[in-house]
């Protein structure tokens, strides 16, 4: 989806760009949630003065497949000089053995020097363009997982720290600046890294955190508007529909766009507020959806590696049979009664990694912390289909 079929969250990106005027940032959300979407509408209609240059590293398992990416993108753009040039000319050199073996920047000779290559590409980029130029990096923290995996902590690690040292030289200037973006939370990666392989670094604390959430009022009736009435479908009553399609979906672009197509698909011609409900009701029981499961899926695999999963399901089934906010004292309490807790501040650790990773939020108003689900959406499939 791009330019102007991307509907809405100009708040989102105003405060990001906002943002950005000073320091670098990391956009945190689930799959699903409209991050990319985002971040396309950021590349094609830049503030004023900004170069942005968007990269994908979700299937990217090596340090130098990042820096061939942003490499691509600012060649793609014409943003060059003699630096730049010797570039093309270290890949060039390769390129026939590439073609016979793994391909130009993946060869052994080139990937030990991805450090210096990521230098020198960025130090060109804030010497040579004529703007302030942005590198988005989406699926930053699943791109350091895949190095984990593939090549050792030690190398994330060391990619880490180099993306640390080669944004602080350039931040202060303002001809840099990055954005790091995943649906993974960074935070489960580095915590892993620290708990599991001794990781010192704080690679992302000096950054400023973005957490993007459903959508707005006004752009679910945009949406709406867009996926209803210009498909001459009538909403009885416009207000009444689009209060209730923000309510029951959260704001989640991904379950209004659903709704609204099941509408189109069943050939209706107009909807009332409890017809979006009856669908949602039926999509909890569907197989065709993968986000909420993908949720679950992280648990199993990143909670998992700190030890924590056991924990968060048992967190996650209690609260998602609670209709409102539960206490810190009683999620606790009944965790204990069904689990063998390691030490005492094990719930509470987990609690601070489901808050970090969007699945719950807490409220300290009424003087005690709180807990339930971020998105009602979720917490009614997850008791449908995990309590």
């Amino acid at each position: 989806m791009t330019g102007e079929a991307i509907i809405g969250r100009e708040a989102e990106i105003a405060d990001l760009w906002f943002k950005l005027q000073t320091r670098s940032v990391v956009l945190n959300a689930e799959q699903r949630v409209g991050k990319t979407s985002i971040l396309r509408k950021m590349w094609e209609r830049p503030q004023a003065d900004w170069t942005p240059i968007l990269v994908y590293v979700e299937s990217a398992r090596h340090p130098i497949e990042c820096v061939e990416a942003i490499y691509g993108e600012a060649n793609r753009l014409k943003i060059r000089s003699s630096k730049a040039v010797s570039l093309a000319r270290i890949k060039t050199g390769y390129s026939k053995l590439a073609e016979a073996q793994l391909g130009g920047w993946k060869l052994p000779q080139v990937s030990s020097t991805w450090k210096g290559m990521l230098k020198t590409l960025v130090a060109d980029l804030a010497e040579h363009s004529a703007n302030p130029v942005l590198i988005m990096i989406d699926e930053f923290p699943l791109l350091v997982s895949n190095i984990a995996d593939d090549h050792g902590p030690h190398l994330a690690m060391e990619f880490l720290d180099t993306m640390r040292e080669v944004r602080q030289a350039y931040e202060a200037t303002g001809k840099i600046r990055f954005l790091f973006s995943g649906s993974i939370g960074l935070h489960l990666v580095l915590q892993y890294l620290k708990a599991e392989h001794g990781y010192k670094g704080s690679p992302t604390n000096d950054m400023a955190l973005k957490v993007l959430g459903g959508m707005s009022p006004e752009d679910t009736g945009l949406m709406c508007q867009r996926y209803l009435d210009e498909e001459g479908i009538r909403r009885v009553p416009p207000e009444e529909v689009a209060a209730r399609m923000f309510q029951s979906t959260d704001g989640l672009p991904l379950y209004i766009q659903y709704v609204c197509e099941r509408f189109q698909a069943g050939g209706k011609g107009a909807v009332t507020p409890n017809e979006i409900d009856a669908v949602l009701r039926e999509m909890l029981d569907s197989r065709e959806l993968e986000w909420f499961r993908n949720a679950a899926q992280r648990i199993d695999t990143y909670y998992a590696r700190l030890g924590a999963s056991g924990r968060a399901f048992a967190i996650l089934a209690f609260l998602s049979r609670s209709g409102g906010m539960v206490s810190e004292r009683s999620i606790i309490d009944h965790l204990k009664s069904q689990l063998v807790i390691e030490h005492g501040n094990a719930v509470l650790e987990t609690l601070e990694l489901l808050l970090d990773d969007n699945y719950l939020i807490r409220d300290t108003s009424a003087g005690e912390r709180q807990y339930r689900f971020r998105y009602v959406l979720m917490r009614d499939w997850w008791r449908v289909n995990k309590a």
